[in-house]
């Protein structure tokens, strides 16, 4: 991505903030897993899509008044800790990544909020509002919540507000270049997928399915999982969120993938379920071809105005409608026994990427179609997921290239 980039999304996250304010993002820490070994680091979302950098203990400062200023905070390199674990951003490097001129080290922190605070000689007056990314988690308090603390104990006159929703709203709506990203991720994902299609069969367990789909993604550009893969066979697929992916693969079986990759932090999120044996069973096809047209109704129905209760409620309804004619249910409202997730969900940064669910389709949004029925005293679970762009008229089927006709891909199995 270009630091014009995030030049453009600094700015107008500043046009929605308060004058005389002052705004920080912190990138995030590294936490212990073990004794002798950490987690994978993970940056803030909202700090990356500002500043571009993916890098712990870095910190972005937006100061909003007659004179702006946008300053980047990053650790000075340790010389012998480079040498065990690597360098990491000089300032020049974290400018031209990030498009902000003025990089300090981070031991300068402290004193630039002293100086911005306590300028009781200084002809320009200290901000009245600090901006804070202060998104809440249960049994987590996070870097934001633990510097509010501190900040107001020091500063009590000072109110404090939250830039998270703003944030947020802002990238709700895809740039080009972000929905490049997304396709990017798709493509990936459809080669590791049809990579899968190739080698499934009988007797495989889950896991060693699962490893073709790693290694594909891994020999195409470095790209990780988007999130822990499901590769759910027989009953399994009808638990929404099966990651043990540790079972044998039987005759007969159908395979519900949920899978998806990263391009620069930007997702994709598909759904695939294929006869392990290369042919549908009839019974098994016959709710396939129901969840299908689901699918592809739901695609039809997205387009600017509609609200995620109408295209949930839609999706029910269809859904309710193919369960009935399955023989499944006798009553419409019988059906969360089959189905009981929404239709869908905004993707982007995250893979649940946040966002209003109040706010009407607007183009620019990009959201995942996915349509299922789970059977489980049958052994059968479906769903059909694809990702989708908003446009001025409709949407645009982001993940159309792969396959999911049922003679498509017994053919490719083939």
């Amino acid at each position: 991505m270009n630091k014009h980039f995030f030049e453009t999304n600094r700015k107008n996250y500043l046009q929605k903030i308060e004058n005389n304010s002052l705004s920080l993002f912190f990138s995030g820490r590294v936490y212990p897993k073990s004794a002798d070994e950490d987690f994978e680091f993970e940056v803030n979302k909202n700090f990356y899509y500002l500043t571009g950098i993916n890098q712990e203990k870095v910190v972005l400062a937006l100061v909003k008044r007659e004179e702006p200023e946008t300053i980047l905070f990053i650790e000075k390199n340790d010389p012998v800790l480079s040498k065990w674990v690597g360098r990491k951003l000089e300032k020049e490097e974290a400018a031209e990544i990030s498009g902000v001129a003025d990089v300090r080290y981070l031991d300068e922190f402290e004193y630039f909020l002293y100086e911005l605070f306590n300028a009781h000689r200084s002809y320009k007056k200290k901000p009245e509002v600090l901006y804070l990314d202060l998104k809440r988690r249960r049994d987590f308090t996070t870097q934001e919540i633990l510097f509010v603390r501190n900040f107001k104990k020091d500063y009590p006159d000072i109110a404090v507000k939250n830039a998270y929703d703003i944030v947020v709203g802002l990238r709700t709506i895809k740039s080009p270049e972000e929905i490049e990203l997304i396709k990017a991720s798709i493509e990936t994902t459809k080669g590791g997928l049809e990579t899968m299609l190739k080698v499934a069969k009988p007797g495989m367990y889950e896991y060693q399915l699962e490893s073709y789909f790693d290694q594909y993604i891994k020999m195409n550009g470095q790209k990780t999982h988007a999130f822990k893969m499901i590769c759910a066979s027989g009953k399994n697929a009808a638990i929404l969120h099966y990651v043990r992916n540790n079972t044998l693969m039987k005759e007969g079986d159908l395979v519900l993938f949920d899978l998806g990759t990263r391009t620069d932090f930007y997702v994709s999120d598909i759904s695939r379920t294929i006869p392990v044996s290369g042919k549908f069973p009839e019974r098994a096809r016959a709710v396939y071809r129901e969840v299908l047209e689901v699918n592809k109704k739901c695609i039809d129905f997205v387009k600017p105005g509609v609200t995620w209760p109408e295209f949930n409620d839609y999706a029910r309804g269809l859904l309710a409608e193919a369960a009935e004619r399955l023989g499944l249910i006798k009553d419409r409202s019988e059906i969360r026994k089959y189905y009981w997730h929404s239709i869908g969900h905004f993707i982007g940064l995250d893979t649940h990427d946040p966002g209003s669910y109040e706010i009407p389709f607007k183009p620019g949004m990009v959201l995942t179609v996915e349509p299922g029925l789970y059977i489980e005293e049958e052994n059968i679970g479906v769903r059909i997921e694809d990702n989708v762009v908003v446009t001025e008229d409709g949407c645009v089927n982001l993940s159309a290239g792969i396959i999911k006709e049922i003679e498509d891909i017994e053919n490719f199995m083939k």
